[in-house]
């Protein structure tokens, strides 16, 4: 079958690389010129793993290539997929980037072929959707065709397994009288070992993002739940434990920590609070969910000020984790951003880590105050206090005991409860994190004095531990 995809993001690239691997003939097209030609070289412009090489294989064999838009690639398509963003970058909708691909392409669709949205469209414009194809179409002087939604339910880090083995395949009907554009979807979605849910697209969108509101309110209640625990001494580890063996709940997402970041999860619960305002719906729950999710952020910087053995200005800070998720280099609302300002504006000194040399990058030109290393030992160097933003599993590898020795204090804020509190104790750590409490440490160890190491990316120097400054920490870190 002779697919296009629109939109060659994190959506659209792997949709393209995918149903490509499955057999069909791809091609991917986007507006930028500069990404048509990396990708038809092979060149993936975003970490996903296994995507480069599936990329590469695909324009190898010839199932897979990388265009600008034509009309003589419309006509050819059976199937057009559009996956372009649809958020304002400001907590807010914007279709305007979608309806300029459809008056594009939808004039030279041909009659038994079908145009698929991928992107999540907000609700008022899928009860558009069918009246504003249809009046370009009328106004190309052509007949009306097939419109279905097609709402992606993969996760960075994982999106390639998740589209191959998808739990559902959900195809909402915009326009499909004939029912020609779900019979083409059932022959593009044929390797899929799933159940295939025919229903409006209203229904699909709001499947999708209830999904994604739903999985937002699992993380801030196991957040806000962590609160009360470290309020009475729990552990929220043993809490969550106990409550995901009940089926009705399940444990995925039910994990406390600093909250969510990424391009769908926040973008999408403010812009249903901002949504339901517009026509008069209260939803008290979904603005509980986003005050919830910003307000861990500052709460990990108060909890890591208290690690600190003097004033912030005074201070360096390890910041070990830069990405949104691990096994991604995307930063779009990574809590880590928020949280490196924070302690910027208070006057300390922050060096970050993060395994992504392109995030490292990009973090340093959006916050140029901000400096970045390549390994997490070089940000713990000198370091007053560390505190974990993304849960790469690099952290459990480090010789923390070795990792003290270097540093001038010993606070480490566990945002994301990914080290066992107990042994980072003994190891003569004060250890803190959401949910498990404050954990003194071991009066046996003792804090180095004198010299200490202090590590550059590529060599060692040596400088004074007792009352040094942080401005006195080689530019190089």
């Amino acid at each position: 079958m002779n697919i296009t995809v629109v939109g060659q993001g994190y959506v659209g690239l792997v949709t393209a690389a995918c149903l490509a691997d499955w057999g069909h003939q791809v091609t991917g097209v986007d507006s930028d010129p500069g990404r048509i030609s990396s990708l038809a070289g092979k060149q993936v412009p975003f970490h996903e793993p296994g995507l480069a090489d599936l990329v590469a294989r695909g324009v190898d064999v010839g199932r897979l290539a990388f265009e600008r838009s034509s009309a003589t690639l419309i006509e050819s398509s059976d199937v057009v997929f559009l996956a372009v963003g649809t958020h304002d970058g400001n907590g807010g909708w914007q279709t305007s980037t979608v309806l300029a691909c459809l008056q594009e392409i939808v004039p030279d669709v041909r009659d038994d072929a079908v145009v698929v949205i991928r992107s999540t469209l907000p609700p008022e414009f899928v009860g558009q959707l069918d009246e504003v194809v249809s009046e370009i179409r009328r106004q190309a002087g052509r007949g009306p065709i097939a419109v279905l939604m097609n709402p992606e339910f993969t996760r960075e880090g994982a999106a390639i397994h998740d589209f191959m083995h998808p739990d559902r395949v959900v195809l909402g009907v915009s326009r499909d009288p004939d029912e020609i554009g779900v019979e083409l979807l059932r022959v593009v979605y044929a390797r899929a070992e799933a159940p295939v849910l025919v229903m409006p697209a209203m229904d699909a969108a709001l499947a999708k993002l209830g999904s994604n509101l739903f999985l937002a309110t699992k993380i801030s209640f196991a957040n806000e739940y962590a609160s009360l625990c470290d309020r009475f001494g729990a552990s929220i580890d043993n809490v969550v434990t106990a409550m995901s063996y009940d089926t009705r709940i399940g444990g995925q997402f039910l994990r406390a920590g600093v909250g969510f970041g990424g391009s769908c999860l926040p973008h999408q619960v403010t812009m249903t609070v901002r949504t339901a305002a517009s026509v008069g719906v209260s939803v008290p729950l979904m603005a509980a969910v986003d005050e919830i999710n910003h307000r861990r952020r500052s709460e990990l910087v108060e909890r890591l000020e208290s690690l600190v053995d003097r004033p912030l200005d005074r201070s360096r800070i390890a910041l070990l984790g830069l990405t949104f998720k691990p096994h991604t280099d995307d930063l779009r609302d990574a809590p880590s951003l928020t949280i490196a300002r924070h302690l910027i504006d208070q006057g300390a000194t922050v060096v970050a880590w993060d395994p992504m040399a392109s995030a490292r990058d990009r973090a340093s030109e959006m916050i140029p105050q901000l400096r970045t290393v390549a390994h997490p030992e070089a940000a713990l160097n000198g370091a007053d206090a560390a505190a974990i933003v993304t849960e790469w599993p690099e952290l459990r590898s480090i010789d923390w005991a070795a990792a003290l020795e270097t540093m001038r204090g010993n606070g480490i804020f566990d945002g994301r409860n990914v080290l066992d509190p107990n042994a980072m104790s003994a190891a003569g750590y004060r250890y803190d994190g959401f949910g498990r409490g404050l954990h003194e440490a071991n009066p046996a160890v003792s804090r180095p004095a004198g010299t200490q190491t202090i590590v550059h990316d590529e060599w060692p120097v040596t400088a004074e531990a007792e009352g040094s400054d942080p401005a006195s920490v080689p530019a190089a870190l």
